[in-house]
């Protein structure tokens, strides 16, 4: 049976928009124009809504939103919706464009976070109000969207909450169960070096991987409040106790050897880090749940055997954080424009209350290979391939006190560049947590 790979736009893109939305923030209305590929008609068209999805390619994704769309076509006569699918490699710069110009379409892909609030706060971005249909969407699927109580999107697509993924016959041979602790996180470490296995895979050639430690880590110590203050550049809030300690035990971590050698320079895409976790090199990595999918596409047998284990990260002693708490991308979202007309707005609502929040796009989320974020959905998962995966997802979803949005998201490009790139160094034990904190509290106070 093939199987779809889950989300694979948020893996291919996660660390490519940030180069390109900082780029195209430089840009000027002297520079406007349609964006690339996109008919000038469907830009100024007043009598249809307008929608911009973005892709990589022909997907069942693309596929169910085009029989989304001729749905609502049919069940609302006389109401026309212009759907166009835009590269991930050109959609940010295109989307910029767009809204700098005053041709945003109707209806837009988003990420949420930080991008979303820049256009909120130039007042491009429509508020939904609190219409009841809004319900219908699991509560912490709607947090990246929400800005000062205000709705400014729905999701589109499924979640992606990170995990540790590990493997379960590495863990057996060494008389291993997956540690709740972070003591036993580290324990576990002291153990498997011994037995000459890499304890943690991780591809931090590519930034983000390490970013979900700092995440969870806060998380766990301080709870998700310290999170909210730095995605809201509150002043020096990088300057917190709770930070350095998350710092400190990354740093124990690598000075614990738990990261094979290279670790600094192996990337995710083309599967490095997924072959040392299923080959039995590494025992297990921390990543979001598309890895699933990763693994199955290049080792279906570990995966059907029942081999790859899923985890929530640890507590750490002395933390208020809840082990329910989640970080990852929460889902990916679709906004409207504040310049819509009213008839555009119209249909827009109803598109998003008719179909997104339906049972059958719910159900054809799942053929695809994703987890929805509606509620009602837990028993779409039954008789589908990874249907113990996703259901174990989805309840995570459903009952987590806090899911955080994934920071280089969340937060301005700028603040999210310099994270990234300082991370990496405290990572290589090339910088210390004071000085990581110093400059992030700089880039804050340069960009506010």
């Amino acid at each position: 049976m093939a199987v779809i790979p889950k989300r694979s736009i948020w893996r291919d893109a996660r660390h490519h928009w940030l180069a390109v939305t900082a780029a195209a923030a430089t840009m000027t209305l002297a520079a406007c124009g349609s964006a690339v590929g996109i008919d000038d008609a469907t830009l100024t068209s007043s009598t249809a809504a307008t929608m911009w999805l973005v892709t990589t390619g022909p997907s069942p994704a693309n596929t169910i939103v085009q029989n989304l769309v001729s749905s609502f076509e049919k069940s609302h006569p006389g109401d026309t919706i212009n759907l166009d699918f835009i590269e991930n490699q050109s959609y940010k710069p295109d989307i910029q464009l767009a809204i700098n110009s005053g041709a945003a379409p109707t209806i837009f892909w988003t990420w949420g976070g930080g991008t979303l609030q820049q256009y909120i706060r130039a007042g491009e971005v429509y508020p939904l109000g609190h219409p009841s249909w809004l319900s219908d969407f699991l509560p912490s699927s709607l947090d990246a969207v929400t800005y000062k109580g205000q709705v400014y999107g729905v999701p589109v697509e499924g979640t992606q909450p990170v995990y540790f993924f590990y493997n379960k016959q590495v863990f057996a041979r060494d008389h291993l169960t997956f540690p709740t602790t972070w003591n036993g996180l580290l324990s576990t470490v002291a153990t498997l070096k011994e037995d000459g296995t890499i304890p943690i895979s991780l591809a931090e050639g590519d930034q983000w991987p390490g970013l979900m430690y700092l995440e969870y880590l806060t998380d766990r110590i301080g709870g998700p409040g310290i999170a909210g203050a730095l995605q809201s550049n509150s002043p020096r809030a990088w300057a917190n106790l709770v930070v350095t300690k998350a710092l400190d035990d990354i740093q124990d971590l690598v000075k614990a050897g738990a990261f094979q050698n290279g670790y600094e320079s192996l990337h995710y895409s083309g599967g490095g880090s997924d072959a040392l976790l299923d080959s039995g090199k590494a025992a297990m990595q921390l990543m979001g749940d598309w890895d699933i999918s990763s693994i199955l596409g290049s080792d279906a047998s570990f995966v059907n055997s029942g081999n790859l284990g899923m985890a929530p990260f640890p507590t750490v002693p002395g933390g208020i954080g809840k082990t329910a708490d989640l970080a990852g991308n929460t889902a990916s979202y679709v906004s409207i424009a504040s310049n819509a007309s009213a008839a555009q707005k119209k249909i827009a609502e109803e598109f998003f209350a008719d179909e997104l929040t339906s049972q059958a796009y719910a159900k054809a989320e799942v053929s695809a290979g994703e987890v929805p974020v509606t509620t009602g959905a837990s028993s779409l998962f039954a008789g589908q391939s990874l249907a113990s995966y996703d259901t174990t997802i989805y309840n995570s979803v459903r009952s987590a006190p806090s899911f955080q949005y994934s920071w280089d998201q969340a937060m301005t490009p700028a603040v999210a560049n310099t994270m990234l790139t300082d991370l990496s160094e405290v990572f290589e034990l090339a910088q210390t947590p004071a000085k990581f904190e110093s400059l992030l509290n700089a880039e804050v106070a340069a960009t506010s």
